[in-house]
């Protein structure tokens, strides 16, 4: 059907946009928690005292995941026609980075929600699953680097060189943020918002195409 390309555009396009939204409220959380100490006791601590926060960071970073899906499916459409084998390894990389997204998700989980009565209460644990969650987050980085790198050479016909260009210095800053224990404050949250904000400016790229592709009323 005529319409259909401009159904899935949209609806890749708010997905996109909810997406980074999501990225920037889980940044706005971590802000707020802090940074997890360094032993045991005080990460037991921490999570405590910033179980709010931590809670909601963990289940906006799950949600801002799987606004992705959808997001790399009408991605992918929308430059099946110009780039479609850059496209698909892009979106690829995309798909397989996702899994280590949820993980990470559920391993942040684990510090704050109790399962089956279960929850963490040896320091041990504590600094086992913080370190898991640095290194899935590092891993996370990397792999979204190479994506967003592959995606916005793709990208330079069809979304223009504007996102293009931005695509590839966030590509760069994405490789800077997977480091966030070195890092200082501002620079974290500059890697951070240009991340999130690049899904943004993609997602409002992708709702105009699906305009542009709309029939046009007799």
């Amino acid at each position: 059907m005529a319409d259909e390309p401009t159904r899935l555009f949209k609806i890749g396009a708010v997905s996109l946009v909810l997406s980074g939204v999501s990225f920037l409220v889980k940044l706005v959380l971590d802000l707020a928690a802090g940074s997890p100490p360094s032993t045991g006791t005080e990460i037991l601590a921490w999570v405590a005292s910033s179980k709010l926060a931590l809670a909601f960071g963990s289940e906006v970073l799950f949600i801002g995941g799987m606004f992705l899906v959808p997001g790399m499916v009408a991605l992918h459409a929308s430059l099946a026609g110009t780039d479609g084998r850059w496209a698909t390894v892009g979106t690829g990389f995309v798909a397989v980075t996702l899994p280590v997204l949820f993980g990470v998700a559920v391993v942040h989980g684990r510090l704050i929600f109790p399962v089956y009565g279960l929850e963490v209460r040896d320091p041990a644990v504590a600094e086992l699953l913080v370190a898991l969650y640095g290194g899935g987050i590092h891993a996370v980085g990397i792999m979204m680097a190479v994506a967003t790198l592959v995606l916005s050479l793709a990208m330079r016909r069809t979304y223009g060189w504007a996102i293009a260009s931005l695509g590839i210095v966030t590509a760069v800053l994405d490789v800077v943020g997977s480091y966030p224990w070195a890092l200082g404050t501002p620079l974290l949250i500059f890697c951070q918002v240009l991340f999130a904000g690049w899904f943004i400016a993609v997602g409002f790229r992708l709702w105009s195409l699906g305009a542009a592709a709309a029939p046009v009323a007799a």
